[in-house]
């Protein structure tokens, strides 16, 4: 009988290079304290200040838990958040007229976001971290899928917060090595040293004017605040960017052009101030209006416009007081439902007709050329996370036939169904590049091109390097059984173990009763299978599996 095996993974790398002696170091907002008690006690009353913090019985409860249930149609999935004592659940459950008849329960460990706009929840299971299914929109005052779930995306409990999530919310973090979302500890929302950069050299010499933002020039600035308010594709060059370095040298960032100026994303806020006259002939940055750490007054905004323009608007028919509503109106953003922010895009606001026929590309917003490959990857990425159109793949592999990122030229090969072109860039990445993306994919090309003994010594190799990872133990016990490479006792073994470590993934438990039932072991079969249904009602081979047991 065939084990279903686990789909492609197409994971970005997230690891980080060894650090050393002259690196400098994380020491915490403390520290900052000693000597900044005033800014650092207002930083701490500002909405960064509460970007992630855990789920404890003194967590503001800005939520109304007495809302109807939020229902996916696609799914056919009921979910209601409820308070238990000190806890928190989101349910998720399924009915049959008013009978239930699926029903799931999950613990959330912290929330993401301020409150100010949003609300996102997360789970942390033996150090794996994901996020749940549903989120709290403030403006609008309800309970409804979160963003990238709906219309048939819902991904439930599983969607993976990797260290590239949780650098936009969070520090203080501390992920395992070669694994995708585990972490040691998940950190506190962002801190001083966010946006100013590990501070331990600082600490040493306070003179050192490597730290202080003020000497940084106005583009090294905006870099900071690009890294996360820059919404895009983000193609990474190189690993170990940090607050102060130029954002281009390490990422370049693309866009899809949009079909009308008024379209703004949740954190488009410096691509947008950067179309503006404001930032390209006045050399307005984003401190220039937002104080991180306001320890006085602060001023209305449109006393910050009249400071440059000092004869109010040019226009008799605005007020000089005006100046925000009508030059940056707020408005919907594009790709998170329920909200309104800011459009920073300041001009005098003129609507304009789409043109028929529209088809958006991409456009680099950190370099005016980027290499054909860094778009390639851009696009590589643009199909697999929003764009699942054949031309947008097209597109991909042309541009990055030309070798320079193996790596993605064979993802993209791969998700063509080429899987020997796959193997060969997927080879030459290996040459340069053995963290566990690669090494994954590496094993998944020669899977696809029929060389299933050496994609065997892949994931051994996998395993050796990556222990705190269970899917590789999982994937090679599976080819292992299935090659009879392993004795079925000895990968029932290792399967028990996984599912021990990894107890919501259904396809663990589906190849666990897979291999008892061959085993003989009826029982042990059944309460495997029960339990992968207990986590996903429509896995159909885990329902006829059960039917077909004695």
């Amino acid at each position: 009988m065939a084990i279903l095996a686990l789909g492609l993974a197409l994971y970005v790398s997230c690891q980080k290079g060894a650090s050393s002696a002259l690196t400098p170091t994380y020491v915490g907002d403390s520290a900052c304290m000693r000597c900044h008690a005033d800014i650092t006690r207002a930083y701490a009353s500002t909405w960064k200040a509460h970007s992630l913090l855990s789920v404890t019985s003194g967590l503001r409860r800005i939520e109304n838990f007495s809302q109807a249930p939020v229902y996916d149609p696609y799914k056919d999935f009921y979910y209601r958040a409820r308070w238990e004592r000190d806890t928190l659940y989101f349910y998720e459950y399924r009915l049959r007229e008013s009978d239930t008849v699926f029903l799931r329960k999950e613990r959330i460990d912290f929330v993401v976001g301020s409150g100010h706009q949003t609300r996102s929840y997360l789970l942390w299971r033996n150090g794996f971290l994901y996020e749940a299914p549903i989120t709290w929109y403030v403006r609008a005052g309800r309970w409804d899928l979160s963003p990238g779930y709906a219309e048939g995306r819902n991904s439930r409990f599983s969607r993976e917060i990797q260290p590239a999530c949780l650098a936009c919310h969070a520090s203080g973090w501390v992920a395992v090595p070669y694994t995708y979302n585990r972490y040691e500890k998940v950190g506190g929302p962002l801190g001083c040293e966010s946006c100013h950069g590990p501070g331990s050299l600082h600490v040493a010499n306070p003179q050192d004017p490597a730290y202080h933002w003020r000497k940084w020039s106005p583009l090294r600035q905006m870099d900071v605040c690009s890294r996360c308010h820059l919404e895009g594709i983000a193609v990474e060059k190189r690993t170990g960017w940090r607050p102060g370095d130029s954002l281009a040298a390490y990422w370049a960032i693309f866009l899809p052009e949009r079909p009308e100026l008024g379209q703004f994303g949740i954190a488009s806020h410096a691509e947008r101030l950067m179309r503006s006259a404001c930032y390209q002939k006045g050399g307005l940055t984003c401190t220039g209006c937002h104080n991180p750490h306001p320890t006085g007054s602060v001023p209305a905004y449109e006393g910050r416009c009249l400071g440059c323009h000092t004869q109010g608007c040019a226009s008799p028919k605005h007020p000089s007081d005006g100046c925000v509503g009508c030059h940056m109106p707020k408005g919907p953003t594009s790709d998170i439902p329920h909200t309104q922010f800011t459009d920073h895009y300041i001009r005098v606001v003129r609507s304009a007709p789409v043109a028929p026929g529209f088809s958006p590309k991409l456009v680099c917003a950190t370099e005016a050329y980027p290499a054909p490959a860094l778009v390639g990857e851009a696009y590589l990425k643009w199909y697999i996370e929003e764009r699942p159109e054949g031309w947008v793949l097209d597109t991909a592999v042309a541009l990055l036939r030309g070798g320079e990122r193996p790596a993605a030229f064979a993802r993209a090969l791969l998700l063509k169904n080429r899987p020997q072109q796959a193997l060969t860039a997927a080879e030459k990445a290996l040459h340069g590049d053995s963290t566990l993306p690669v090494l994954e994919l590496y094993a998944y090309c020669l899977e696809g091109a029929g060389l299933v003994e050496k994609a065997l010594q892949v994931w051994a190799e996998i395993v050796r390097k990556a222990p705190a990872y269970p899917e590789a133990r999982f994937r090679y016990a599976t080819l292992a059984y299935l090659t009879g490479k392993l004795p079925p006792v000895e990968a029932y073994k290792i399967l028990q173990a996984v599912w021990a470590e990894w107890p919501w993934e259904p396809q663990v438990a589906y190849n666990a009763g897979i291999v008892a039932a061959g085993l003989g072991r009826n029982v042990e079969a059944r309460r495997y299978f029960s339990a992968a249904l207990a986590l996903d009602p429509d896995y159909k081979p885990a329902q006829q599996a059960l039917a077909r047991l004695p």
